[in-house]
């Protein structure tokens, strides 16, 4: 496992950047799964309703629209400003930044439904809470779900070449060791 960052850009073949991005997808999309399907779950036993295999389904396709969401606007480069402060301010500056991005898709898919049904607006947003005190709950719970994803993900990017992944991974894996450049810092041992 190499552990030293990887800043230099390029040398991968577009086979082997569509595979990555695929993989990427498959994460994001896996963990906005797991949210939106909790998230449905627990509505559902709350209001004392039958578990729905739509709804779950629907949490599926959800996390689908929303992981390709987070893809777009990684590419755009939401948040990349942030990236020059600590990684706490990072994390807590993306997963704020992509929560309010991931509320508002969600109240425009939600606003399309309700056309699609024939409902009024207001009923299509209870769903959301409802309220200003109910949607801004919503999106609390969306910031505070986020942060370890992107905790994972910022880590993973400091350390570059997959350090990250490979000492969560591998096994064989038992020591990690972070190089630093201490001269680029001012700083001497």
């Amino acid at each position: 496992m190499q552990n030293v960052a990887n800043t230099s850009g390029g040398g991968e073949s577009l086979e082997e950047r569509a595979v990555s991005e695929l993989k990427e997808y498959a994460v994001i999309t896996a963990y906005l799964w797991l949210l939106f399907a909790l998230f449905s779950l627990h509505k559902e036993l709350v209001q004392g309703l039958d578990i729905s295999a739509w709804q779950q389904g629907f949490a599926i396709v959800n996390a689908l629209i929303f992981g390709k969401v987070i893809l777009i606007g990684q590419a755009l480069e939401v948040g990349k400003g942030l990236e020059r402060r600590a990684l706490v301010w990072v994390v807590l500056g993306k997963s704020l930044t992509f929560a309010i991005l991931l509320l508002a898709f969600h109240l425009v898919e939600e606003a399309i439904r309700a056309w699609f049904e024939g409902k009024p607006l207001s009923e299509a947003f209870a769903d959301l809470g409802g309220t200003l005190p109910g949607l801004l709950s919503y999106a609390a719970i969306f910031f505070v779900a986020l942060i370890p994803f992107f905790a994972f993900r910022e880590a993973g990017r400091v350390l570059g070449n997959g350090a990250l992944w490979d000492l969560f991974l591998h096994s064989d894996e038992k020591r990690f060791r972070l190089v630093e450049d201490w001269r680029k810092w001012g700083r001497t041992r």
